[in-house]
């Protein structure tokens, strides 16, 4: 014999196998299959940094552990001409641009574009490469063994604005929620980077 739900202020009997049936699917829904629910959550696929010396960032963000997974340089003799100029709010008017992607474990999300301009370069928008303040970021990069990371950006001469330490994260509750060890480095652009080996 079946069991039934009794939902009195609604009316509805239903039957224990159709409930856990109907939970099922609204789980599937939600967690399965993303955005099937709640169609406005984002997900962050990639940044893009304007870069300098395009070479020298690529070097860095490989110390780290990326790799490039696109690498494409176009210039103004193109069909599609400079990659980005007639979208970007660009500061010049560069007849050649290079747009570099740097992956890291996964493959969809959490990458890093690097694009650069020549013939003219950009002028920097940033006053102050040695702090940060209102309109930069700060980059999280997650590695496995970030004394390592540390040792190969140190070989390049990399600022550091703190050496790996011991961090705890506050939960919402108050617990502890995440602990590791991070350390923040500026890129070559000056960009601050936090990088992270958690617990």
């Amino acid at each position: 014999m079946r069991r039934q739900l009794q939902l009195e202020d609604k009316g509805i009997t239903m039957s224990f196998p159709k409930l856990w049936l109907i939970l099922l699917i609204v789980c599937f829904l939600g967690f399965i299959v993303p955005g099937v629910v709640d169609a406005q959550s984002p997900a962050v696929r990639s940044t893009t940094l304007l870069v300098d010396d395009i070479d020298k960032s690529i070097d860095f963000y490989q110390r780290i552990g990326m790799t490039v997974w696109i690498d494409k340089t176009t210039s103004e003799r193109d069909e599609e001409g400079v990659v980005g100029a007639s979208d970007l709010p660009l500061t010049a008017d560069p007849k050649r641009g290079r747009i570099v992607i740097m992956k890291g474990n996964d493959e969809s999300i959490g990458m890093i574009g690097l694009l650069a301009y020549e013939k003219p370069p950009l002028a920097s928008a940033r006053g102050n490469l040695f702090g940060i303040g209102v309109g930069d970021f700060i980059l999280m990069l997650e590695v496995e063994d970030i004394n390592f990371v540390y040792g190969r950006l140190q070989q390049t001469g990399t600022r550091f604005h703190s050496p790996p330490r011991r961090y705890d994260m506050e939960g919402p509750e108050g617990n502890i929620a995440e602990s590791g060890r991070r350390m923040f480095a500026y890129d070559p652009d000056g960009h601050l980077v936090e990088v992270r080996e958690p617990d």
